[in-house]
């Protein structure tokens, strides 16, 4: 029998259903999440109907505070424990004590800065992985400016969301978020009280690929990533 990477025991808790400690963490969490986006930094939240039903998805927004990633979330109303995220694995996974904490705290998908190392995962592996997680009934959040940015300020995206949505048949979900960057600011360790909104956007779903040449493939990617970004800053456009 061929050995994958859903076989490596570092990882393989990702195609598997999540334990009492981390269903545990996860309800905590999601008490105080929604404690403090509820009555704290309120949200406003325009476009729930957009949210796919049927199927998961890759949820991509403008990137300005680490308060994205639970306003995102808590815009779904699924739950922390329904979303993963993709991390390096050279800061992630390589140390056993992060391993070992991360993995009972949140869903974090490796996937190499450096595919030449000695233990570097390729990018279908990184696929494999993030293919059984969402065969769960789970969903991605990525940020297709890679970091984060000024406020009402896209940076260029990266074409890794588009990739992965063609590559895995599941539809991107957009959004633009504003008051985040407010809330919690850049280089600030504490949040201050606000006001943030989230408009979620129609879904984009993803051409069948099956047929496609890599060139068109490349090419369908590059166009759709541009596409992306044009429907994010319009509705950034939208909230200011």
């Amino acid at each position: 029998m061929k050995f994958t990477i859903l076989d490596d025991p570092r990882y393989n808790h990702l195609a598997k259903p999540r334990t009492v400690l981390f269903q545990i963490f996860s309800f905590l969490f999601d008490l105080y999440a929604n404690s403090m986006l509820l009555f704290y930094a309120r949200v406003k939240i325009i476009g729930k109907e957009n949210i796919p039903k049927d199927t998961p998805f890759i949820f991509v927004s403008n990137h300005n505070s680490h308060m994205d990633i639970a306003v995102l979330a808590f815009s779904t109303k699924m739950g922390y424990e329904k979303f993963g995220f993709l991390a390096a694995k050279d800061y992630w996974f390589d140390n056993s004590f992060n391993r070992i904490f991360f993995k009972n705290f949140i869903n974090l998908i490796p996937i190499s800065r450096n595919t030449s190392g000695k233990d570097s995962i390729d990018i279908e592996d990184t696929f494999l992985l993030t293919k059984a997680f969402m065969s769960l009934n789970n969903n991605i959040i990525m940020f297709p400016e890679g970091s984060r940015g000024e406020a009402g300020q896209l940076q260029r995206f990266r074409k890794g969301a588009m990739r992965f949505s063609l590559g895995l048949n599941v539809p991107i979900l957009p959004a633009a978020i504003v008051g985040t960057e407010k809330v919690w600011p850049k280089g600030e360790w504490f949040m201050k009280p606000g006001k943030i909104t989230i408009k979620i956007l129609p879904p984009i779903y993803p051409k069948d690929s099956s047929k496609m040449s890599e060139q068109e493939i490349n090419k369908e990617i590059s166009s759709k990533t541009i596409e992306l970004q044009e429907i994010v800053q319009q509705g950034l456009a939208e909230l200011t």
